[in-house]
């Protein structure tokens, strides 16, 4: 007879009431049902905990962890300590599932220690986009395949785009991988705390599968911790580097690491005044991006790293709505050792994309590259400028 293991899925929540019910009803509904489902109510004030104790009286898999506020970090920490399946399983609270997901994962796990999958993400109400790994499908689990999937895994081929999604949702992991991790995570981490876990069970995995199909929807939701003001959104950056920097120490490939992460934080860095929620007037005047009529979901390669440049860079991330696939500039070797993830403009036939944004001020300048582009074969209806306006 097959094994049929259990998976453990723990979903942190705090003041999610509007969305829990949605959530654990697509975990309840999954087709492999030997699931151990653990709600850690996070010290919430709405209601949840109420909620995850009706669930509980329901359906015998559900486990119920009622704590004061930790943070996701310190939730999902007590979830993994609880746990008893053999692998774990993230969902957020204010997510669903496939019905088909946990099927699929025990079907792909295999020997694997950890295998990822995509995402049918709500980038705003209504409006919908597949996240998938850049990192290509398949079995990474010898160690020429895990030394680049290691050398690739926060900056995708030394450029800004992930190379593995930094969720820990929509992944499923072998329970002895995680529980080592999660001993030395740092949970006050409150931006990007996912990565902390993440990176330090991705090290700790032998081997590691990637699939692009999407049995997780990322509902987009207002209150989310990036879509409100983090007061301590430098020290959370902080942190996170001071943890991952402790995570990589002693790693064959630490400098790699390194540098990966620090290209991270430099481009979060930009989006300060964002998360701080700073008044325009405390900003420093820039150049607004001229292209706001653009489609949601557009692929942006962006040409041009100067101060155009960056503030074009820092508004694209800050309202994403656009998805920017290549930053490039003809001087790009200036920014080789400032962790700014900068590329040559011979890249740009690599990537698939829909506009080509050339960042400068001048008309004259901008022509001048329009020509330069046009003459190694990008269509001249795909390269974009305009005069930058000051704020």
């Amino acid at each position: 007879m097959e094994k049929m293991p259990l998976i453990s899925v723990i979903v942190p929540v705090y003041n999610a009431s509007g969305y829990l019910e949605e959530c654990v009803r697509s975990i309840q509904g999954q087709s492999y049902e030997n699931l151990e489902i653990i709600l850690v109510d996070d010290g919430s004030t709405d209601g949840s905990g109420k909620i995850c104790d009706e669930f509980a009286e329901e359906d015998q898999r559900i486990r119920i962890i009622h704590q004061e506020n930790m943070g996701a970090a310190g939730a999902r920490k007590n979830g993994i300590l609880c746990a008893a399946g053999e692998y774990i399983c993230f969902v957020d609270a204010d997510d669903q599932i496939d019905a088909g997901m946990m099927e699929f994962f025990r079907k792909s796990m295999g020997e694997c220690d950890l295998l990822t999958s995509g995402c049918r993400c709500e980038i705003a109400p209504g409006e919908y986009e597949i996240w998938t790994d850049s990192l290509g499908e398949g079995l990474y689990d010898t160690d020429k395949a895990r030394k680049y999937f290691i050398e690739n895994m926060i900056a995708y081929e030394n450029r800004f785009r992930a190379g593995v999604q930094p969720y820990l949702w929509g992944k499923l992991y072998r329970r002895t991988v995680v529980w080592e991790a999660i001993q030395h995570i740092d949970t006050s981490i409150v931006y990007s705390e996912d990565r902390d876990l993440l990176y330090r069970c991705i090290l700790k995995s032998k081997s590691i599968r990637i699939s692009y199909k999407c049995f997780y929807y990322y509902r987009y939701n207002p209150s989310s911790i990036i879509r409100t003001v983090n007061k301590n959104f430098m020290s959370d950056l902080n942190r996170l580097y001071l943890s991952l920097e402790k995570a990589f120490s002693g790693h064959p490939q630490e400098e790699c690491l390194l540098n990966q992460l620090q290209q991270f934080l430099v481009s979060r860095m930009y989006l300060i005044p964002f998360f701080m929620g700073f008044s325009s007037d405390a900003q420093i005047a820039g150049y607004v991006f001229p292209f706001s009529e653009l489609e949601t979901g557009s692929r942006i390669v962006l040409y041009g790293a100067g101060k155009v440049g960056m503030r074009y860079y820092q508004q694209i991330y800050r309202q994403n709505q656009l998805q920017m696939v290549l930053w490039v500039d003809k001087n790009w070797r200036d920014y080789e050792e400032s962790s700014w993830p900068v590329s040559s403009p011979e890249w740009i036939g690599e990537e698939e994309y829909d506009y080509v944004v050339i960042a400068v001020k001048r008309e004259a300048l901008a022509m001048e590259i329009q020509k330069e582009l046009v003459e190694i074969g990008i269509r001249e209806n795909q390269i974009l400028w305009r005069e930058p306006a000051i704020f």
